[in-house]
């Protein structure tokens, strides 16, 4: 633990040097993102909510200025780790147990009960009204794993059940190495022999944990490891976009700040009045005052040249120095004529055979030596 300027930091060796701020929000963000897991938000909201989650655990701690590889990676693996085993021995076995047992009646059914004998299946169940020529089935499948609130499973099995008037008294023979879950519902047959299933009959999905004799935990532990991957995914795919974004960033501002077009990290406002100045700025264009840049902002411009007298940066065109005030005098050129004599001026024309700029007092143009009609009679 240092304390550097008045800010207690915790050097973590491997993983950096973090504040007590940064700490608290990177387990802020991990608590947060851990919970919204465990919840479903996740499997609720699909894509959305698997990203919203990576977003929270890797984005919130970077923006307290958190960007060790390392600490955020190990932060992923610690969370994947913390999800699969809450979700798959705490929340996934309790979601199976209160879905399991006997559903509630609904507009239909009433009084269904499943009981267990061996790996068999007794389905008891009262139909309410008449139903016709309707059919009784019982749509079940087999549970591959059993996530955050959510369920992987494919119905592939129907089984038509026996009934008599409006009693159901029928039976299954399940394997019970294998933990299935099922509804009943009714159907009837068109014309044409095709069966309509009445979604709106179905009873609540219920698991069948009284065939079964495995162990619930190892299926909610996959299930669970299967809802992670995807989290896990968007995290490190943001995790790693971000830094290459990043770095393609630093180098494009490196090369800005090389070449004059933006300023180093701590400068870029008036010392004056704090007001934003632009890099190429000589003067603050709210207070007016003069804006002393560093070494690193002034690359040999053609535009710009040296104050004589302070050494200030002074635009091609300035008339005086706009730190010191210095008066610049005009550029003087001194002009040999063939007798030996010589004549100075800051007065040009411009040559009519080639454009080029002449000295007023010179008689041929410099470029192309065409006459220019100026200089000695």
């Amino acid at each position: 633990m240092n304390d550097t300027a008045g800010v207690r930091t915790f050097n973590l060796k491997w993983f950096g040097t973090l504040t007590p701020k940064q700490i608290f929000g990177l387990l802020a963000a991990f608590a947060l993102a851990l919970i919204m897991t465990i919840m479903g938000f996740g499997a609720s909201c699909m894509c959305f909510g698997m990203l919203m989650i990576a977003v929270i655990l890797y984005m919130l701690p970077r923006m307290l200025g958190i960007e060790n590889l390392k600490l955020m990676t190990l932060v992923g693996i610690v969370f994947m780790i913390s999800a699969i085993l809450i979700g798959g021995l705490i929340t996934a076995p309790g979601f199976v147990n209160s879905q399991s047992g006997n559903p509630p009646d609904n507009d239909h059914f009433t009084n269904v009960e499943y009981g267990y004998q061996d790996s068999e299946v007794k389905i008891d169940a009262t139909l309410k009204g008449d139903i016709g020529t309707h059919e009784v089935y019982f749509v079940y499948g087999e549970v591959s794993g059993v996530g955050f609130d959510s369920i992987y499973i494919v119905f592939d099995k129907k089984e038509l059940l026996t009934h008599t008037g409006n009693i159901i008294d029928d039976r299954l023979d399940l394997d019970p190495n294998k933990l299935y879950a099922g509804y009943l519902t009714i159907s009837k047959t068109n014309d044409s022999g095709e069966e309509i299933p009445n979604e709106d009959t179905r009873v609540r999905l219920t698991f069948l944990t009284g065939a079964y004799d495995g162990d619930i935990s190892s299926v909610c532990l996959y299930g669970c490891l299967i809802g992670i991957i995807y989290i896990m995914i968007a995290f490190f795919m943001i995790m790693i976009l971000s830094n290459i974004m990043r770095g393609r960033m630093e180098k494009t501002r490196e090369r800005m700040e090389k070449e004059g077009r933006l300023y180093p990290p701590g400068y870029g406002r008036c010392a004056q009045c704090g007001g934003i100045v632009l890099p190429g700025e000589i003067n603050c264009r709210k207070c007016g005052a003069y804006i002393d840049r560093p070494d690193e902002m002034k690359p040999n411009k053609k535009d710009f040249f040296e104050c004589s007298e302070c050494g200030a940066e002074v635009p091609g065109d300035a008339k005086e120095c706009p730190k010191c005030g210095a008066v610049f005098d005009e550029e003087e050129t001194e002009v040999v004529h063939a007798d030996g004599t010589i004549e100075t001026t800051n007065e040009s024309s411009i040559c009519a055979e080639c454009g080029a700029e002449v000295p007023a007092t010179s008689s041929f143009c410099v470029k192309c030596g065409a006459k220019t009609g100026n200089g000695k009679k």
